[in-house]
């Protein structure tokens, strides 16, 4: 890890605030040449693969988000051979395996983006052989509701973070609880009923969620990629503007800023609804460094990148005494450099199938 400079985190923490931000806007609000924007913004792209995001809306492109983990106290290789099931299929976009939990017990967590059609019952069917004889795991899975994504640079001086002691990181959470109904839930995206894929829009998603400020051009290529025709640069333009707006929530992306730690904590609650906790978190998650947050009815995720020095253990027994005796919880180290599948990769797939519109 580098020591980031002051110019660098003047201008990365007021990307955090608003990400949508142009160079051009960045550069009058800071009060410096677009040009110098440029040169800082250029090398935070090249040394800590700055990028800016969207946090999409998937049911208004047609496909639901599936999340969930499977879990077991044996020693076997079932768990191993879900996780490689789970790898090779097209519609996964994340599988990541438990290096140690809090509970003792091994893991694995994925997340799923699929049409709601005989592919959507089909990656359920799968889901439930894993579950029979004779693997016989258990798994926990449920659609996606909301999504969002946290960083919190306050903490942060160019080298070292500073992370609150573990009673006051339980002091600060806990306080909400009793506001959590009217607490502002920033970055969180609500997931859509899934309507019909069209190709066209998928692309243009695929494009944002990739990068948010997504040029026509970009559309161009994937259509070309994709062996699809492309339309008019007018055309694609409006659509992108159009989804920018309508689908996606920008995010800041940033490594190499000295969070070396990935921690999951799995929450399991009542699966009638989405649980009281589930909101506190989507509205209090920033108190960490990096954070992203997935819930649905009956489950949630809390997705961190901490500092080497952050003791998960301690972490785990705050998060349990938040979340109260009505919760499951458990907490696992997963691998760091396990990466995330793009959209473009599923959309990919799905427009290799047949045309969707």
């Amino acid at each position: 890890m580098r020591t980031m400079g002051p110019s660098e985190l003047r201008l990365l923490g007021r990307l955090v605030i608003d990400p949508s931000l142009q160079q051009a806007v960045l550069a009058k609000d800071l009060q410096v040449t677009r040009s110098a924007v440029n040169q800082i913004w250029k090398n935070l792209e090249h040394e800590n693969g700055l990028r800016i995001r969207g946090n999409l809306d998937y049911g208004k492109i047609g496909l639901r988000m599936i999340f969930g983990w499977a879990i077991t106290n044996e020693e076997s290789d079932v768990l191993e051979k879900f996780h490689r099931w789970l790898k090779s299929s097209k519609l996964v976009s994340l599988a990541l395996k438990s290096q140690i939990s809090s509970t003792f017990d091994s893991l694995v967590y994925f997340e799923a983006l699929s049409p709601m059609d005989s592919q959507y019952s089909w990656f359920q069917s799968q889901i439930d052989r894993f579950r029979k004889k004779p693997y016989s795991l258990t798994i926990y899975a449920t659609e996606c509701l909301k999504v969002s994504h946290h960083l919190n640079l306050g903490l942060f001086d160019g080298t070292n973070w500073t992370f609150p002691e573990s009673f006051r990181l339980e002091a600060s959470i806990g306080a909400a609880r009793g506001y959590v109904d009217i607490l502002p839930v920033v970055g969180t995206i609500e997931q859509s009923a899934p309507s019909k894929p069209v190709i066209n829009d998928l692309i243009v998603a695929a494009a944002i969620e990739s990068d948010y400020h997504a040029p026509a051009t970009r559309l161009t290529s994937l259509c070309t990629e994709l062996g699809l025709k492309a339309d008019s640069g007018r055309t694609l333009r409006r659509r992108i503007s159009q989804a920018r707006r309508k689908l996606a929530r920008p995010y800041v992306e940033i490594n190499g800023i000295g969070l070396n730690q990935r921690v999951l904590v799995t929450i399991r609650d009542d699966p009638s609804t989405e649980s009281v906790f589930a909101r506190l978190l989507h509205a209090q998650a920033g108190t960490f460094p990096k954070a992203r947050v997935i819930s649905g009815l009956g489950l949630t995720l809390l997705d961190l990148e901490v500092p080497d020095n952050i003791k998960w253990l301690p972490l785990s027994h705050v998060m349990s005494g938040l979340a109260g005796n009505a919760s499951e919880i458990c907490t696992f180290i997963a691998d760091q450099h396990e990466k995330e599948a793009r959209l473009e990769s599923v959309v990919s797939y799905l427009a290799s199938r047949k045309p969707s519109g």
